[in-house]
């Protein structure tokens, strides 16, 4: 059985119809040249990602209530953590491939609950791809079912990373020949691996709560792993946002590459 009958929750099924809305928005800017300008970190921002941003906050507040909210777009004033449930939002990742006309961005948006995210969805306009996860309920593309590869083996795999990492000096044992593809967005990468597009993906640099929240139960959900390089599974909506590192896998290589990259020190 592929397509879903599966019966989502009522705050699920909000989210859904919310981010398929900000995904016209999307649409709307999309090589339409919107205004950029730089945020403090030095990383580009533009019109659309803020419109989106507050289209979602409006509408997600007014129909989820009793919920904290992180953005990426908004100053994080840590009422959230006030809340038993957040949700955590990203109005585009990959904000560098949106404004240079690329396809690998999307809308990603977690419902978190005592740190771990019980809905998930990410969604990619320009591709028409929709993916989705509650908790316990599996993972999903475009209604339906969704899971990650069997793979057991790195040599020849398929893994969503940057790819001159891998061949860099300091690793103790070299990595055998994978295929290796980039993605500027790091919650679409982890929805390429939920769906079986790539077996892996990795990021060995700080990642925030809003990059990976809905890509872990995405590819939790759909038979993977998700944790830091240390093997540890992640926390989310705690005052610190940040996670030093991110491997999402297929269950037969995850721990494969947690052998190769656990004694790093970031």
């Amino acid at each position: 059985m592929n397509t879903t009958h599966q019966k989502f929750s009522k705050e699920h099924n909000i989210i859904k119809k919310v981010i398929t809305e900000g995904g016209k928005i999307a649409l709307k800017w999309y090589n339409n040249k919107p205004k950029v300008w730089k945020k403090e970190d030095g990383t580009d921002v533009s019109e659309a990602d803020i419109e989106i941003d507050n289209f979602l906050q409006v509408e997600l507040k007014k129909k989820i209530p009793h919920t904290g909210w992180l953005s990426e777009e908004n100053k994080d004033d840590y009422s959230r953590l006030n809340y038993d449930k957040a949700l955590i939002v990203d109005p585009i990742d990959g904000t560098k491939s949106f404004l240079n006309g690329k396809k690998d961005f999307c809308i990603s948006i977690a419902l978190i609950n005592y740190g771990r995210p019980i809905s998930a969805i990410i969604y990619n306009p320009i591709n028409e791809e929709l993916f989705e996860a509650e908790k316990n309920k599996g993972s999903w593309l475009n209604s339906k079912k969704i899971h990650t590869t069997k793979t057991s083996k790195l040599e020849n795999s398929k893994m969503c990373a940057f790819k001159p990492m891998f061949s860099h000096p300091a690793w103790k044992k070299p990595w055998p020949k994978m295929f290796i593809d980039n993605k500027n967005s790091i919650a679409y990468r982890m929805a390429l691996v939920s769906s079986g597009q790539f077996d892996s993906m990795m990021a060995l640099n700080t990642k925030s709560d809003w990059d990976i929240a809905a890509g872990d139960l995405l590819i939790t959900e759909s038979g993977g792993k998700v944790t830091d390089h240390k093997g540890n599974q992640l926390i989310y909506n705690l005052k610190n946002i940040s996670k030093k590192s991110i491997i999402g896998a297929c269950e037969g290589l995850h721990d494969k590459i947690i052998e190769r990259v656990e004694e790093i020190k970031l």
